[in-house]
């Protein structure tokens, strides 16, 4: 299998970024402020802040073979991380009630500068509303983007612009965008239509109301001017997994990737003499890990590498404009295991994750369909997943998958994290293709951290979530006071 680059190449994908970057003049509230901040360096004038949630350390490990198995090519993070003239560090990631983060806390610790409860969004364990960035970055005078191939809705976008007691109520989120973030890119169409019965209130004609340019189809966004405000929303739930993206025509034909979406956001938000705040998160990296899927996770960590080097290529060209990428926190932990007598068959079975077609989810879809036309034989289901995956099961592992599907009690796994479909799967694939899992949840890992461009010096050694948020505002020469802190 190869990658598509669906028509577009990464020359125009950077046409998009590069509109209104060149003749602009300095900004001039910097010009009037020496460019300086309160320790007297340079301000950093727009901030690209890039999120591979639930990203352990492994992923990316794996996805630089996978990428020279699949594109013949290594990965723009791989790269950057062999250039001296980047800073590479680790986040500690523990939330206020937990060693082990959600999203939503390890997202509002960035939006806030403060550890929160799991589950909750810029709210303080005391009950206490926090400010999120957006609404200090806006009144710098910068724009505000939010980029995600979840919903636009879901708790990592949510924790720079929202408060909400609980990540859940994706209906209460979605009105608090408006006004407070200029372009909105991403799925969850159920929680802005009305006509998909998840909410009353017709949120896309009042985003259009307010100068929103409501976007659905790719075509519309890879074409053309970018609008100054967007709403863009491409699924009425998360966005597909790119492994499935790939693998359908049509969802190519109509979902844009992330670098397409980044580029988009880019161009749109530098219209700003002031600057602009940019978050993308490339959100089924977690999703896949919480299913112990390996392809999956692998394309969709490609996926946010193209976005990277969107976002790289535009930085590079720059001197005022900050790059950081990371992730929130570790998740199931995947790691290739050494295969065969003297580890001499790991490269093979590695290489293996290249003929699959489908994610886990679209093998539960198949499932399903199976369940419902008659039931299965063994042969049926060993079959899909050969079809899905390019593995053949044994028949023990053929049945303790359909076993785990349809009657998960029955399961006689040890490892609790794993007693469920999605893990027993992962682990009767993982005697092939060597990739082990550690569970199904998040883990409590320090996360990569790398930094490129102005004031990349700024972000060296360990340091919090919390840390982050305070770095940020500091470099945009944003006091605390300005918070309410």
């Amino acid at each position: 299998m190869t990658y598509q680059d669906d028509g577009i190449t990464r020359r125009e994908l950077m046409k998009l970024a590069a509109v209104g970057a060149a003749g602009l003049a300095v900004p001039p509230a910097i010009a009037a402020d020496p460019h300086a901040t309160s320790t007297g360096a340079k301000r950093v004038r727009n901030v690209i802040f890039l999120v591979a949630d639930g990203m352990s350390c492994g992923v990316p490990t794996l996805a630089e073979p996978f990428s020279q198995i699949v594109r013949r090519r290594g990965t723009v993070w791989f790269d950057l991380l062999r250039d001296p003239n980047i800073t590479q560090s680790y986040l500690q990631t523990d939330s206020a009630d937990s060693l082990v983060t959600d999203s939503s806390a390890a997202s509002s610790a960035w939006g806030s500068g403060f550890r929160v409860n799991n589950g909750a969004v810029n709210v303080s364990p005391q009950g206490r509303a926090l400010t999120p960035l957006t609404q200090t970055v806006r009144a710098s005078g910068r724009r505000v983007g939010l980029v995600t191939t979840t919903r636009i809705t879901h708790a990592t976008p949510a924790g720079f612009a929202a408060v909400q007691a609980s990540r859940n109520d994706e209906h209460l989120i979605a009105p608090q965008y408006l006004d407070q973030v200029d372009v909105l890119m991403g799925g969850g169409r159920k929680f802005f239509d009305p006509t998909l019965n998840k909410v009353s209130d017709d949120l896309i004609s009042r985003y259009g109301d307010r100068g929103y340019t409501f976007r659905d189809h790719r075509r519309h966004l890879v074409s053309g001017a970018a609008p100054r405000r967007i709403l863009g929303i491409f699924a009425d739930d998360h966005l597909p997994y790119t492994l499935d993206r790939m693998n359908d025509e049509q969802l190519k034909h109509r979902v844009p990737t992330l670098a397409e979406m980044t580029a988009a956001a880019i161009t749109s938000l530098d219209q700003s003499d002031a600057g602009f705040f940019l978050m993308v998160e490339g959100g089924r990296v977690d999703h896949a890990a919480h299913g112990n899927d390996a392809a999956a996770i692998l394309w969709d960590q490609i996926a946010f590498d193209d976005a990277i080097g969107v976002a790289l290529d535009w930085t590079t060209k720059r001197d005022d404009t900050l790059l950081v990428i990371t992730s929130d926190h570790g998740n199931a932990n995947p790691g290739l295991n050494g295969m065969g007598g003297g580890y001499t068959d790991t490269n093979a079975c590695f290489a293996q994750l290249a003929a699959a077609t489908m994610s886990f989810d679209r093998i539960a879809e198949r499932f399903r369909e199976l369940a419902a036309a008659a039931q299965p034989t063994r042969d049926t289901v060993s079959t899909l997943i050969r079809q899905a995956t390019g593995i053949t099961l044994t028949d023990t592992e053929t049945d303790a998958v359909w076993t785990a599907w349809r009657e998960p009690q029955r399961s006689t796994e040890l490892h609790t994290q794993h007693r469920n479909a999605a893990g027993i799967l992962g682990q009767a694939l993982g005697n092939h293709n060597g990739i082990g899992w550690t569970g199904v949840s998040h883990t409590a890992d320090w996360v990569m951290l790398t930094a490129v461009g102005a004031g990349h010096d700024a972000w060296r050694g360990m340091r919090h979530h919390t840390d982050a948020c305070h770095t940020m505002m500091r470099q945009m020469g944003i006091p605390d006071a300005a918070r309410g802190v």
